[in-house]
């Protein structure tokens, strides 16, 4: 067997491996799904290599065309989504995935029309494909060089360096091929291209924790010895049914479904764990969030219980003391007004009222706790002369209680904590703003999701929770955030009709 058919057998077995990994995290990371399929599809090109090789016909070299054209659109959707733009190009990203989609399906159709084969097979074709390619892989590089120039932290840096060396390589040396196609004389070297771009993607998902802490190195394990079981199955059957080519295409199809079966065996069953764990976390979660609201009335309530408890032990009378009945009876009605919030959130209901804005900032940071942070320093910039805003007292209370834990969580070596008003054409609109240490483009991408949290011991709630309360007054929030330069959360409310005296 020649140097270049090892090549792609190694290619072959080391991309099947990442993407057994890559599959373990599709539903918990964006770039999980993405990464799969691009090294599916790679995959793919570097068996029909081979079997062109050794086999020959023209049915492998358009599973290959039909492999190339499948790794363009997953390869730009995982540079979107590495990078935070996945939402915002997302008509782009869906283009690409129909474009090509149509184009790869046409070389599939070519297996069972030779004229349709030929056309695939043409120059015009190839000439075409690149001329879609080219601005897409452009784009592709574009967006990770500003990527690591904007990204100071260094683990950050070093995974964005090394994507970008492994897809010069990838880009650089599939080429060879393309240019091979177009009638030039060079050496084909995609499956070499394969190959030293595959260390490069492999370091940044193990190494550097691209996906978390959760894919260790027993799961990169188990998808190797899979991938190398298939590899070697699939060069058995080539030696033994090299000259009958019924047999040879049962054979290599049986091994594949056999391949994909352990593999959806196994991502099952680790699926249905990591779902029972994550609904055990969930519900944690919640609790917790809920505790968090509780407390603080739950505290005044004990406070004051106990100091009266204390005066009559001592037999005084509580004549005096009807400023401590009516905080019971306050603090009772506010979690009365927590589990209401609750329920109302659940069923999107906020109870709409007239309300000053300025008022709610003043009452929320008036009960913030920050002799635990003295270090944070507070500035308040609340414009006069605000409309009135339709909203729901508690409801709003609460998520701009959510914005400034946040806030000050963010900031554990001190900073400055700062709210803002201001009045705009449509409503009023507030502001929470950090100093502290900033999010990632990823993370920044899906921090409103709901449970998504990256605190070992957060709720994974207070940005949902913020999101749903203010579209459900008929507003929209916003978040702008740079690492190690601070976190800004935009909340626009509409106005009513009156102004706030």
């Amino acid at each position: 067997m020649t140097t270049q058919a090892w090549i792609s057998l190694g290619a072959c077995a080391g991309l099947l491996a990442l993407a057994g990994l890559a599959l373990v995290r599709v539903g918990r990371s964006p770039m999980g799904l993405p990464l799969a399929v691009l090294c599916i599809s790679l995959s793919t090109w570097n068996f029909a290599d081979f079997a062109l090789e050794h086999a020959g016909g023209p049915g492998w070299r358009l599973i290959a065309t039909c492999a190339t054209l499948m790794s363009v659109p997953p390869a730009l959707h995982f540079v979107l989504a590495f990078v935070g733009e996945r939402r915002r190009l997302a008509v782009v990203m869906y283009a690409t995935y129909a474009v090509f989609g149509v184009l790869a399906l046409l070389s599939l159709v070519g297996l069972g029309s030779p004229r349709v084969a030929d056309e695939v097979d043409s120059r015009g074709f190839t000439r075409m494909v690149l001329a879609l390619s080219a601005p897409l892989l452009l784009g592709s590089f574009g967006l990770l060089t500003w990527h690591l120039r904007r990204e100071p932290r260094s683990t950050e840096r070093a995974r964005t360096g090394l994507l970008l060396t492994g897809l010069a390589l990838l880009v650089t040396l599939l080429g060879t091929d393309v240019v091979a196609v177009l009638g030039q004389d060079v050496p084909r070297l995609g499956g070499l291209g394969t190959l030293l771009g595959l260390p490069a993607i492999a370091v940044v998902a193990l190494r550097l924790r691209l996906f978390g802490q959760e894919l260790s190195n027993v799961h990169a394990m188990y998808a190797l010895l899979l991938s190398l079981v298939g590899v070697l199955s699939y060069l058995t059957v080539f030696r033994v049914f090299a000259a009958r080519h019924g047999a040879l295409v049962v054979g290599t199809a049986a091994i594949t479904l056999a391949l994909l079966a352990i593999t959806r065996r196994g991502v099952i069953a680790f699926t249905a764990q990591r779902e029972r764990l994550e609904q055990m976390a969930t519900l944690g979660r919640f609790s917790a969030q809920m505790a968090h609201d509780l407390k603080n009335p739950i505290a005044a309530l004990k406070g004051a219980t106990q100091y009266l408890q204390e005066e009559h032990a001592r037999g005084r009378s509580w004549d005096d003391k009807g400023e401590f009945l009516e905080l019971l009876l306050e603090q009772v009605e506010r979690l009365d007004r927590v589990v209401s919030t609750y329920q109302r959130l659940g069923r999107v209901e906020p109870l709409l009222a007239p309300l000053d804005v300025n008022h709610l900032v003043t009452s929320v940071l008036s009960l913030q706790g920050f002799a635990g942070s003295p270090e944070v320093e507070l500035h308040r910039e609340l414009a006069e002369g605000l409309p009135s805003c339709a909203g729901d007292w508690d409801l709003l209370a609460t998520a701009l209680e959510n914005l400034v834990r946040n806030a000050l969580e963010a900031m554990p070596r001190g900073g400055v904590l700062t709210v803002r008003t201001r009045a705009e054409d449509t409503g009023v609109v507030l502001s929470v703003e950090d100093t502290g240490e900033g999010m990632n483009a990823r993370t920044r991408e899906r921090a409103f999701d709901d449970f998504y949290t990256t605190k070992a011991t957060g709720s994974g709630l207070g940005l949902a929770f913020v999101r749903r309360v203010v579209e459900a007054h008929g507003g929209r929030v916003t978040l702008t955030s740079h690492e190690g330069r601070g976190t800004t959360v935009t909340l626009r409310l509409p106005v009513s009709a009156t102004r706030v005296p």
